[in-house]
């Protein structure tokens, strides 16, 4: 554990402080269910604090109550993986994997987050999106504004057609280029599908486009073909400001630690949307990245 007992104490007050000016001033008195968790859980460990005197060593204590110990250790978790900020390097993320769990979504809820019965879907189209990503998308184009969204990787088509659909909703004349091996055949307002083989990343996006093409710029990457050319390929057209959300990274580790080594201090994990639900609750683990 990073924080010692008085340490600790400290952050879980300040924690309880920012919960309550959040729900005051930005949520309009409303709790969300984690700020009732959270609190809950302080106020608890507040009134046990004479049994545990904030020490989430277990063996420093071994008279004190089970049930404390358990929520100590996961507030000490939690409340470090805050303390790095919202802009984090790989290398301290990976760090963070190895002192605690990777992500707080495990099987088989991970397997589930598309759906059961049936796939998420968009317009009648599968989306093979996770439930996580489907919120969490929309969030940062809304905050980005993306004035082009690059897809490696178009499927169905369900994708680029809901991307272009939000935003539009949020008033924005983008445009969103997908590309496939098997390309789309159909047309879709604000969709451009082209043809593209991720084993030769030049031909998912020509060079002018990558150059011309009006920033800022979202890159999604979901085509698992050749991941670590492909980023390659992809990097030398993004600008600061512009981000690279590549999903389904829990199998592209290597690929994705091999490409920022090579692009060193070029990129940040953005964890306000990698951990907005729990730490990478999302497909795309310590990879929604900012250009820096």
């Amino acid at each position: 554990m990073i924080f010692t007992p008085d340490e600790l104490k400290r952050a879980a007050s300040a924690a309880k402080v920012e919960i309550e000016s959040r729900v005051r001033e930005r949520q309009e008195g409303v709790a969300t269910y984690f700020d009732v968790l959270l609190c809950t859980i302080l106020n608890r460990l507040e009134n046990s604090e004479l049994q545990h005197g904030w020490d989430a060593d277990p063996a420093k204590l071994p008279g004190a109550d089970t049930a404390n110990i358990k929520e100590l250790r996961w507030l000490a978790t939690y409340l470090e993986n805050r303390k790095e900020g919202r802009f984090v390097s790989y290398e301290a993320r990976l760090r963070g994997d190895k002192a605690g769990q990777q992500s707080d979504i495990r099987s088989p809820e991970r397997a589930m987050s598309q759906g059961t019965a049936a796939c998420l879907s968009w317009r009648g189209a599968p989306l093979f999106k996770s439930v996580f990503d489907f919120a969490i998308l929309p969030m940062l184009l809304w905050e980005l504004r993306p004035a082009s969204v690059f897809e490696i990787g178009s499927g169905s088509g369900a994708s680029a057609r809901w991307i272009a659909d939000m935003l539009h909703t949020f008033g924005l004349n983008s445009q969103v280029y997908s590309s496939d091996i098997e390309p789309v055949t159909e047309s879709y307002a604000g969709v451009h599908f082209l043809n593209g083989d991720s084993r030769s990343p030049e031909t998912l996006f020509g060079a002018d486009l990558l150059c011309c093409a009006p920033r800022p710029c979202l890159v999604i990457e979901d085509a698992h073909k050749n991941v670590h050319d492909v980023l390659l390929y992809i990097d030398d057209f993004l600008v600061k400001g512009d981000y690279l959300f590549i999903e389904d990274s829990l199998y592209k580790g290597d690929d994705l630690k091999s490409f920022l080594s090579k692009r060193p201090q070029r990129y940040l994990v953005d964890a306000h949307y990698t951990d907005f639900f729990g730490r990478n609750a999302t497909s795309a683990i310590n990879s929604i990245l900012i250009r820096v």
